[in-house]
This record gives C-alpha cells, sequence and structure tokens, in this order.
C-alpha cells in the first residue's frame, strides 16, 4: 500500500496533481489541512472528485465525515491519547492513528486499520526532525499483526523498499511528494519499483 500524505501549505496546481495520482494508482490520499476551517475542508474536499472519495482519509475535521461521506478517518497520536477518539460516535469508519515507537504500535487492537510509525528517516518536511531518532531499526520487534504498520517521515522513491524489506506493511509519502519537481512522476518511480519487488497489499 502506498499513501500520500497532503502538504499542510498549498501546493500549485494542487487538485490536479491529487486527481492525476490517483489515476496512477494512489491507494489513499490522507486531506492533512489542520489550519482549515470546517468550510474550507468541506470545499477542499467536495473539490476532488466523487469517485475518490472512497480513497480520502480526513486527518483534521472529523465532525465533517458524515456531510462529505468520507469513511475513513485518522486520529493523530495526541487525539488517540488525550480520549478524542471515540469509538460509539465513529462507529462504522476506518480508522488509522500515528505512533512513534514500537511499543506503542505493538499495543494498538483491532479498531485501527493501519497506524503511521514515524519517523523511519530525517523527515523532509520538517527540517531535523529524525535525525537522531528515526525509527527504521525498530521495525524488527513489531509483534502486532494484527493492524496495519505504515511507515512514514523521509520516505522517497530511493528508499521506499526499506521499509518493506523490514517488515512494514506499506508506505506513506509527503515531504518528497510534494517538493519533487514532478510529483506525479515521483509517485509512478516509486510505485513501480514497491510493486516489483513486493506484493503491496490493496486498500479495503
Amino acid at each position: 500500500m502506498i499513501i500520500a500524505l497532503t502538504a499542510a501549505e498549498e501546493v500549485t496546481s494542487e487538485l490536479d496533481i491529487i486527481h492525476h495520482l490517483f489515476a496512477q494508482g494512489l491507494d489513499l490520499l490522507h486531506l492533512r489541512k489542520y489550519h482549515f476551517t470546517d468550510e474550507q475542508m468541506y470545499r477542499y474536499a467536495a473539490s476532488i472528485d466523487a469517485a475518490y472519495h472512497d480513497r480520502l482519509v480526513l486527518h483534521s475535521h472529523p465532525q465533517l465525515s458524515d456531510a462529505l461521506q468520507i469513511s475513513r478517518i485518522h486520529f493523530n497520536e495526541h487525539h488517540r491519547q488525550s480520549g478524542l477518539f471515540d469509538r460509539h460516535h465513529h462507529f462504522g469508519s476506518i480508522c488509522s492513528t500515528s505512533v512513534h515507537h514500537i511499543s506503542q504500535f505493538n499495543t494498538l487492537d483491532t479498531r485501527w486499520k493501519y497506524a503511521f510509525l514515524s519517523p523511519l528517516f530525517p523527515s523532509i518536511s520538517k527540517i531535523g526532525y529524525g535525525r537522531d531518532d528515526a525509527l527504521l531499526d525498530q521495525l524488527p520487534l513489531r509483534s502486532n499483526f494484527d493492524v496495519g504498520l505504515i511507515g512514514l517521515g523521509g520516505i522517497t522513491a530511493a528508499n521506499g523498499l526499506l521499509p518493506l524489506r523490514a517488515g512494514a506493511d506499506g508506505i506513506a509519502l509527503l515531504g518528497a511528494l510534494w517538493q519533487a519537481p514532478d510529483p506525479i512522476q515521483h509517485f509512478i518511480t516509486c510505485k513501480q519499483l514497491c510493486s516489483k519487488n513486493y506484493n503491496i497489499s490493496p486498500r479495503d
């Protein structure tokens, strides 16, 4: 599985790029726009072709899930640990979360479809993040196989195979994608490399 997260800031031709990524086989897209108002998020998500809405994940604004008919919701580590995740309110939703140590991942239960483990490599979008505490070496310590593990942080087409070889179920692209001269081609290269070497599990 290859997941993309939107850049926090606006990117030139962003919606066009998103549509091309989906056309090229992107599995899921996390809409990561924390600074958006509810109205801005609604307009942004509604601007994406409805044919792709089953591949969209709300990384914020979970209260809009019903109105947008988006069934996938992401709760970051803070939201999960502070109790903002309401299992009953989001009954029927496909939920994901984030962790920053393999020990945290190993304690997750099956309410979570998958979790981002980050940073696997020094971050591209957050300068300095992960420079001294990259987590790639923790992957062999995984003992939880009921929840999907998606590697995040500093992942590019050049190193995307390493998390898969170490036991991740998929990878997520952020900085390398949106800072690439040609984001679509970068994704295609990454997908071809991963598909050639691994039978990546499709979304469900």
